[in-house]
C-alpha cells in the first residue's frame, strides 16, 4: 500500500509542478542584475556571502545543514538595506521548479522564511536556490546549487 501511496503523491506533484511550469512564468524585472552562480560555496553546509557591491555584503544559509528533500528548512539571510527578498528552490536534474518563498524581517538586518525540499525519488538531487533581492533600490537574482542525498 505505502508503494501506491508514493506512487499516487509522485504523480500528482509531477502534474501540479507540469501546469505552473506551463502556466506561471514570472514576470523578469529588466533592471536586475544576475550574478553568476556561487560555485565557492555550498548554501546548505554552511553560511555564504556574496558582494553585491563594495559596501555591500549579504549572507545566506539554508539550515538545517546537509538535510533531506522533505524536510523543514529554515532560510537565513542577512543584510542591510534590504527592501525585499524572496527564495525559489528549483530541482535541476529533475526539472522541478520550486515557488518563490518571500523573507521576512525577523530583526533589523535579519530576514527570515520557512519552506522544505519537494519530494525526491532519486537518491541524488540537485537544487538551485534563486535568491531574488532589492537592495537599497536595485534588484539582484543570486543563484546557488546544492545537493541532498535520501540516504
Amino acid at each position: 500500500m505505502s508503494k501506491w501511496l508514493t506512487a499516487g503523491v509522485s504523480i500528482i506533484s509531477i502534474a501540479v509542478v507540469g501546469y505552473f511550469n506551463v502556466f506561471y512564468q514570472p514576470q523578469q524585472d529588466l533592471n536586475r542584475i544576475q550574478l553568476p552562480l556561487q560555485q565557492d560555496c555550498r548554501v546548505n553546509q554552511q553560511e555564504c556571502q556574496v558582494q553585491l557591491t563594495p559596501e555591500q555584503t549579504i549572507s545566506l544559509s539554508i539550515t538545517p545543514f546537509n538535510a533531506k528533500p522533505m524536510t523543514p528548512l529554515s532560510i537565513n539571510l542577512n543584510g542591510t538595506r534590504i527592501d525585499n527578498a524572496s527564495i525559489t528552490i528549483n530541482g535541476m536534474n529533475m526539472s522541478m521548479p520550486g515557488f518563490p518563498t518571500a523573507l521576512n524581517a525577523i530583526e533589523k538586518d535579519k530576514y527570515h522564511a520557512e519552506t522544505a525540499l519537494a519530494i525526491c525519488v532519486l537518491g541524488e538531487m540537485l537544487w538551485q536556490a534563486d535568491l531574488t533581492i532589492t537592495v537599497a533600490g536595485q534588484p539582484y537574482l543570486i543563484p546557488f546549487q546544492f545537493t541532498t542525498t535520501t540516504n
